[in-house]
């Protein structure tokens, strides 16, 4: 690509010579870089766009011949305008395109002296005039750190650097998930088995440790529990259980039933779900059953029925009596086997304990909360400093709960939400509002549950008008994984019904999973891969690289290095892969120096670095020869230059921080190219100043490339 300055100045000769020849003169002209290598020109299929104008009003016409005639008379009257301009090498009518070939020694100074002068600032486009929020990073308090997490904050930050650098207005958003299951979750595994056990380090990354634990404890809990009733309800329908044995069990299980129905409606009801269970042989929803209490007292009698059966089957004769004898022993083995473990039994009921105080607002509860809570954000804060990684607005879904459920109230008085409680939860229609039912494009959405408390859509609506009224953004970006993008849809469709014009350009940065070999992650199991750890394996990684390369460092130098190398491999191998797709992380391939990585990019910017600073002498672009011979590497080199102001205006459109992994790969390798086949220090005068420079340019573009990235440039690898 060639920069856009000549893309204009070219769009301006073009329009002189058509108000020269008399032929109309297009709104916009459409140039298209020319498909040869190591030239520099564009192409414009203006002729062919105005001789099929003309067929309109000439049926007959020949338009591939008018459209050559056009593109010649343009070619030459071109040729005599620009004639004296050293910009121009030369033109030409093809197949009825235009091609604009321009001088290659000019547009090398034209770059690279663009470069040298814009610095930090080259490829930052001209202010937009719009605001911007980039929501990213949404981690649950009370929760472990995870890689997982990385790709989220790593992805939110490039794009929002790549957007400030584009000309818009950023403003970073945070909106971490700080109250809901998992934080009572957690709260009860620390009250339960690890209060007062929190170290003096590392409070968060703790928290989320318990938390798993927590996590673990409660689903081998909800287990048991499951187990014991489908033995209650099943184990007399086992193969082998003689019908003497479970006549016995199902009249003392109807006993009990009927008993607890007398008790009153809750007892009707529970013995109710049971029975219908029981009819159907399966599990029933032990939601459903409201007396847990109850249940565990029936797993209790169980016991005391099967010695009551032992003792009968011990005496009995005949010649059932041996397989009686059988059958009671095998129930009397899988009662043991399922085991007595009434802690475990009630877990649950101290988890609906500890949600009860919650609701209550519990004082000593909310103290724990904040104070647990300040640990997971301290960790947070942590690990965004280490990350280079900076929000300009925290949110809290605590801070949004109340005004969501107002919002709802208001949604349901303007017809747009229906309102089914008690017997159903708040639901927004959204096909049948918009006039399509039966198309399910949308569906529909819960935005309060049936007994009044909140869902995420709750609060992302409470969340989305506070940005757009407090921040007065005029585009909204949410980074956050795949697996919401129908909720999404929903949500910005819900705001457009409710008003919001900035809807339209509410966009979900939806993003895949992050897997190691050995398969998916999951905090609730445990089973993810920390952030810390991951950082600290990359960094001794990193160390072993600065160490292979430079051992002769201080070791203070080379553990600053190390933290860049590291960084740059987190970033990097997080940012190359479509954000559609999974990543299956790979030390190996991540740490590569002669792959597509993050220390590829950074040696190349170090190999530039020690060019420069071998060189001893000042870049320049003094004398008019240094670009008047170009080897094919060098052409390539300052194309991948030039192209990088666009690359940045077309990463910020389509909310791609892809694009400029891949540009600097690109640039990197066209300087690898270059470094390989063009020597600059032992290259005579005037060729060496012109590699000098254009090794200071493509160093520069390398670092403001990589900065979008969030990725160090060191000088030295």
């Amino acid at each position: 690509m060639i920069l856009s300055v000549y893309r204009e100045w070219a769009s301006e000769q073009v329009r002189r010579a058509l108000r020269t020849l008399g032929l109309p003169e297009p709104s916009g002209i459409e140039w298209r870089d020319l498909p040869f290598d190591y030239t520099w020109g564009m192409a414009t299929p203006l002729a062919m766009q105005l001789a099929a104008q003309e067929k309109k009003s000439r049926p007959n016409l020949n338009v591939p011949a008018r459209a050559q005639e056009i593109a010649e008379r343009l070619a030459e009257q071109l040729r005599e305008t620009l004639r004296a301009d050293p910009r121009f090498q030369r033109v030409e009518a093809v197949r009825g395109y235009l091609n604009l070939y321009f001088n290659p020694s000019q547009v090398a100074r034209s770059v690279i002296e663009t470069v040298l002068r814009e610095g930090p600032d080259y490829g930052r486009g001209a202010p937009k005039g719009e605001r911007v929020m980039v929501e990213f990073s949404q981690p649950n308090t009370h929760k472990a750190f995870h890689i997982g997490h990385l790709r989220n904050a790593v992805l939110g930050d490039a794009l929002s650097r790549i957007l400030d650098f584009a000309g818009f207005e950023v403003i970073r958003a945070t909106y971490p998930g700080d109250i809901g299951a998992h934080v009572i979750k957690c709260l009860w595994g620390y009250l339960r088995f690890h209060r007062g056990e929190e170290p003096a380090e590392r409070r968060g990354a703790w928290l989320g440790q318990v938390y798993a634990e927590a996590e673990a404890r409660l689903e081998e809990a909800d287990a048991y529990r499951r187990e014991v009733v489908r033995f209650l309800l099943t184990a007399f329908r086992e193969e082998g259980v003689t019908p003497w044995a479970r006549d016995f069990l199902l009249t003392r299980l109807s006993e009990a039933m009927a008993a607890h129905a007398a008790s009153g409606p809750v007892g009707q009801k529970d013995a109710a779900v049971l029975i219908r269970a029981m009819a159907m042989g399966e599990l029933p929803d032990l939601d459903a059953v409201a007396d847990k209490d109850w249940l565990w007292s029936l797993w209790e009698a169980m016991g005391r029925w099967l010695s009551e059966l032992e003792e009968k089957a011990r005496v009995r004769r005949g010649k059932g009596g041996e397989a009686d004898r059988q059958a009671v022993a095998w129930l009397r083995a899988r009662y043991r086997e399922i085991g007595h473990r009434p802690e475990e039994w009630n877990y649950e009921k101290e988890l609906r304990a500890l949600y009860a105080r919650w609701e209550a607002r519990d004082p000593e509860l909310l103290e724990l909360w904040r104070r647990t809570r300040e640990w997971s954000l301290e960790e947070f804060q942590r690990i965004y400093e280490e990350l280079g990684i900076t929000f300009d607005v925290w949110f809290f879904e605590s801070e949004v709960e109340e005004e969501g459920k107002r919002i709802v109230e208001e949604l349901i008085a303007r017809g747009i939400a229906t309102d089914l409680r008690p017997h159903g939860p708040v639901v927004v229609e959204i096909d049948r509002l918009l006039g399509q039912e039966g198309k399910e494009e949308y569906r529909t959405l819960v935005i309060l549950r049936s007994d009044g408390t909140t869902l995420y859509s709750t609060k992302d609506l409470a969340l989305a008008k506070r940005k757009f009224e407090q921040y007065r953004i005029d585009r909204s970006i949410y980074v956050v994984d795949v697996r919401q993008s129908l909720y999404f849809k929903q949500i910005f469709k819900i705001l457009e019904l409710w008003g919001f014009p900035q809807a339209s350009k509410c966009y979900h940065l939806a993003y895949e999973m992050v897997t190691l070999p050995g398969g998916k992650m999951s905090s609730r199991a445990g089973t993810v891969v920390l952030y810390e750890d991951f950082a600290a394996e990359a960094r001794e990684r990193a160390r072993r690289i600065v160490e292979e390369k430079n051992p002769e460092l201080p070791p203070e130098r080379k553990v600053e290095i190390a933290r860049a190398v590291a960084l740059g491999v987190m970033k990097y191998s997080m940012l190359s892969v479509d954000n559609n797709k999974v990543i299956v992380f790979d030390w190996d391939a991540a740490l590569n120096l002669e792959g597509q990585t993050g220390p590829y990019l950074q040696y190349a910017h170090a190999r530039a670095c020690r060019i420069l600073e071998k060189a001893e002498a000042p870049v320049t672009l003094d004398g008019d020869h240094i670009f008047e011979t170009l080897e094919p590497q060098e052409v390539a080199l300052i194309e991948a230059i030039a192209a990088f102001p666009d690359l940045v205006q077309a990463a910020a459109e389509r909310y791609k921080p892809l694009l400029i992994a891949n540009y600097v790969f690109d640039l990197a390798r066209a300087f690898n190219e270059f470094y390989r086949d063009c020597p600059v220090l032992t290259a005579p005068s005037p060729i060496r100043e012109g590699r000098l420079a254009l090794v200071a340019a493509a160093r520069q573009t390398l670092a403001n490339a990589l900065q979008l990235l969030g990725i160090p440039a060191p000088e030295i690898l």
